[in-house]
C-alpha cells in the first residue's frame, strides 16, 4: 500500500471513529463516563480506612461514611485543624491504631474560633489523591476542619446510584447537613470549596442554601468553569484529545449536541444567588479549563455594579476603576477585589500566572488568599 494511501486510511477511519464517539453522546452513561471519569480511582489500592497511608499524621482522620436521602453511601473524612490534633496528641498519645476519639473530632467542630471547610473535588480520582491530600493539610496547617467525601460512583462510595448533577448536589447537601445538622456547626462557621468540577458542585450547594436564606462563611472555587457545555466546547480528554471543539466550524451541531448534555452545572447562571463572601482563583496556563471562564465569573458578578453604566462606555470603565481594587501580587499575578451589592460581601478574584489545573489551588500565595477570605467570615448566632 502506498503512502498516499495509508494516510487517507488513518484520516477516513479516524473521521469514521470521531463520528461513531459523537453519536455515542447520545447516550447518558457514555456523558457520565467521559465528564465524570468516576471510573479512573487512583491511587490505585487506597485503604480509605488508613489515611495515614496517603500522608497524614496517625489518628488525624476520622473516616466515615454519609448516607444521602435518596440511598446512596459516600465515603468521608474528617480532617482536624493541626493546633486540635497536637492538643489531643499531647493528652493521649498517638493511638496504635485508628483515628483518636470522636470527642475529639467533634469537640473541633464545635470551637467556634475554627472554620470548618467542607471541599467538593473535581472528576476522577478519589479523595485519596495527591493534590487533594495537600489540600486537607494545608486546610488543617490553617487551623480549619476539613471534610472530604467522595461522590457517589467514586471510590469507596456505593456504585448506584451512578454520577449525575442532581446526585452530586444531593451528596454535598449530605456533607453541609452532617456539618450543620447532625454536628451542630454553625452555618455561618462553614467555607464551601471546590476545585474543577467540584465549583459547580460547591457554587449550586451554596446558591441553593442561599434560596433558603443559610449563608455560608465563604464560597471558594478553584480553576472553576462558566458552565459545562461551554466548557466542552475547547475541552480536551486528558489534556490532548480534542472532544467537541472540531465542530466549531459547524455550529449548528456543536449546539445540538451540546443541547442533549444532562449535566450542566452552569455556574454563570446560579453564582450571583449565593450570599456571602467569594473567592475564584485560577492560573493562566491551565490547560484544561481556559482562565477565561474564570474572567466570565468575575465579570457576571461585577455586571449588576456597572448596570447604570452599561450605556456609557466611559462612565462604565470610570465606574469598573472606582469598584474594583486590582493589586499586583509581585510575580505570582493579579488580585482584584470588589464588594457585592446588597452587602452579600466581597469577590476576590485571583489570576496567576502559573499553577496549571490541580496545583493553583495550593501554592503559598492562594493559599494565603483562600486564608483571608475565610477568616473574613464572621459566624452566625
Amino acid at each position: 500500500m502506498s503512502f498516499v494511501k495509508r494516510v487517507r486510511l488513518v484520516l477516513v477511519s479516524s473521521l469514521v471513529a470521531y463520528i461513531a464517539f459523537l453519536a455515542s453522546l447520545i447516550l447518558e452513561p457514555v456523558q457520565t463516563g467521559l465528564i465524570y471519569l468516576h471510573g479512573l480511582r487512583f491511587p490505585h489500592g487506597t485503604d480509605f480506612s488508613r489515611p495515614e497511608l496517603v500522608g497524614f499524621a496517625p489518628g488525624k482522620v476520622r473516616p466515615f461514611n454519609l448516607t444521602t436521602p435518596d440511598g446512596a453511601t459516600l465515603g468521608a473524612w474528617h480532617v482536624l485543624p493541626r493546633n486540635a490534633y497536637e492538643a489531643a496528641i499531647e493528652r493521649l498519645g498517638v493511638p496504635e491504631e485508628g483515628p483518636l476519639p470522636d470527642e475529639v473530632f467533634d469537640e473541633a467542630l464545635r470551637d467556634p474560633s475554627t472554620p470548618t471547610v467542607t471541599y467538593n473535588h473535581g472528576n476522577a480520582g478519589t479523595r485519596a489523591a495527591g493534590n487533594r491530600v495537600r489540600v486537607a493539610r494545608h486546610m488543617s496547617d490553617m487551623d480549619c476542619n476539613f471534610l472530604i467525601i467522595d461522590y457517589r460512583g467514586f471510590a469507596d462510595s456505593s456504585r448506584s446510584p451512578p454520577p449525575s448533577e442532581e446526585g452530586l448536589l444531593i451528596d454535598a447537601r449530605r456533607a453541609w447537613d452532617f456539618l450543620q445538622v447532625d454536628k451542630g456547626v454553625e452555618a455561618g462557621n462553614i467555607a464551601i470549596m471546590g476545585q474543577s468540577l467540584g465549583t459547580g458542585v460547591s457554587a449550586g450547594l451554596a446558591a441553593r442554601l442561599a434560596a433558603e436564606g443559610i449563608t455560608p462563611r465563604a464560597l471558594v472555587l478553584v480553576a472553576p468553569f462558566s458552565s459545562i457545555p461551554t466548557l466542552l466546547e475547547t475541552y480536551r480528554l486528558g489534556n490532548f484529545i480534542p472532544l467537541l471543539s472540531p465542530l466549531r466550524r459547524i455550529p449548528w451541531l456543536l449546539d445540538a449536541l451540546l443541547q442533549l448534555l444532562k449535566t450542566r452545572f452552569n455556574t454563570k447562571d446560579i453564582i450571583d444567588k449565593v450570599s456571602c463572601p467569594i473567592l475564584i482563583l485560577h492560573a493562566q496556563n491551565d490547560p484544561v479549563i481556559p482562565f477565561s471562564h474564570s474572567r466570565a465569573l468575575a465579570e457576571h458578578l461585577l455586571g449588576p455594579l456597572l448596570a447604570p453604566h452599561a450605556h456609557e462606555e466611559d462612565k462604565a470603565e470610570e465606574a469598573k476603576r472606582r469598584l474594583v481594587r486590582e493589586t499586583k501580587a509581585g510575580g505570582w499575578g493579579v488580585v482584584s477585589r470588589f464588594e457585592r451589592e446588597e452587602g452579600r460581601g466581597e469577590v476576590v478574584w485571583a489570576e496567576a500566572l502559573k499553577g496549571a489545573h490541580n496545583e493553583i489551588g495550593t501554592s503559598e500565595y492562594s493559599i494565603e488568599l483562600i486564608k483571608e477570605v475565610i477568616y473574613k467570615g464572621k459566624a452566625s448566632v
